[in-house]
């Protein structure tokens, strides 16, 4: 390793770092104090508050590292470029190029560190910080949970077990409704391949009812559909989203294996699954975007632009990837492009910006 590339490791490693601790410290802050009048309405200790936060410490630090490698390449850059040791760099013939090859090489490292953060970390860790604010702090039993790539879902009048949820087309997929009425007693069962919300109650499709009187089946009938008013809507079952969002990338894979093999449209899981990969290599992306950005900063209040800079783009990209991948997730675009639009395109607006500086006059 070269002197320049430890050199330039180094100081992004130091600002990189400070960055991320800063953006972990504020992020936690911020969701203590949105919740801190729950937290003592509840009576919660500082015990479960502190393991709380600290368990969403891997899930902070996968959605803030794009950012914080953006903001780092920014600063270590744009104060170089103050100090003119970009100047002098470019003077003594080395190119644009071999500048950005260690930003390059770290960001690599980091999409790599993300993919297997997110992968072996992230999923059981917030679940746990889930699990100690709505099960120990507030006291409330647990309202969904996977079992056998199924999910069951606790309602107000019995339990649901879904092969799939569709948020954007307000459908379930591979419905079971068990009612239950008291004491514990399974009175109706309700199979359909799927249920759609039509504003007011849910249209079951392909339906197979079962009847139930002290335990024992007196009646079965089938109809091809079937308006059922239930307690529950769309907006209830938006907690099944986590049940998938939290998963792993094998596991989110054998989930959509299962649920298409059964039949169900898996589009949105798709979507999810693309988003796997392709958020991580984000942090490439923002280098190649930082780096020609950064040799642009003027010498004096390099640093606000260069803050102001990563602000900019980072709001710009989360636009235009959560409308892609919302798009995606209802099946007008296919779950790649959904995925992977935003990243393209920025990649693209990178690599020409870079291409533009490289070839730019020092002078």
């Amino acid at each position: 390793m070269s002197l320049l590339t430890r050199y330039l490791v180094r100081e992004f490693f130091r600002l990189f770092s400070l960055c991320l601790t800063g953006g972990v410290t504020l992020y936690l802050v911020i969701d203590l104090f949105d919740r801190i009048n729950k937290f003592i309405r509840y009576g919660a200790t500082a015990k479960w508050v502190l393991l709380y936060l600290l368990y969403k410490i891997p899930l902070v630090v996968y959605q803030i590292v794009p950012a914080t490698m953006l903001l780092a390449v920014l600063l270590t850059l744009g104060l170089m470029t103050k100090h003119n040791e970009v100047l002098a760099l470019r003077t003594s013939g080395i190119p644009v190029s071999r500048i950005a090859a260690p930003f390059i090489g770290m960001s690599l490292l980091v999409s790599v560190a993300a993919f297997l953060l997110n992968e072996y970390v992230v999923s059981p860790a917030f679940q746990r910080s889930e699990y100690i604010r709505r099960i120990l702090i507030k006291g409330k039993v647990p309202y969904s949970m996977m079992v056998r790539d199924r999910i069951w879902y606790k309602g107000d009048e019995g339990f649901y077990t879904i092969a799939s949820f569709l948020p954007a087309r307000k459908e379930m997929q591979g419905v079971t409704w068990f009612r239950v009425s008291r004491p514990f007693h399974l009175s109706k069962r309700i199979d359909a391949s799927k249920a759609i919300w039509d504003g007011d109650r849910w249209i079951f499709y392909d339906v197979e009812e079962r009847t139930f009187r002290s335990g024992e089946l007196v009646k079965v009938t089938r109809s091809k559909k079937k308006a059922i008013r239930l307690a529950e809507t769309p907006e209830d079952f938006e907690v099944l989203r986590t049940q998938t969002d939290d998963m792993p990338f094998r596991k989110l894979r054998r989930y959509i294996r299962r649920i298409e093999s059964e039949g169900y449209d898996s589009t949105p899981y798709r979507v999810d699954l693309q988003v796997k990969i392709s958020f991580p290599l984000l942090n490439i992306i923002t280098v190649f975007l930082a780096i020609p950005f950064a040799l642009r900063l003027p010498r004096i209040g390099g640093l606000a632009a260069a803050t102001g800079m990563s602000l900019v783009l980072g709001f710009t990209f989360w636009v235009i990837f959560a409308v892609t991948v919302s798009i995606g997730r209802t099946g007008l675009i296919p779950p790649f492009a959904a995925a992977w639009s935003a990243n393209v395109l920025f990649a693209a607006l990178g690599v020409y910006l870079l291409l533009r500086v490289e070839s730019q006059s020092i002078y």
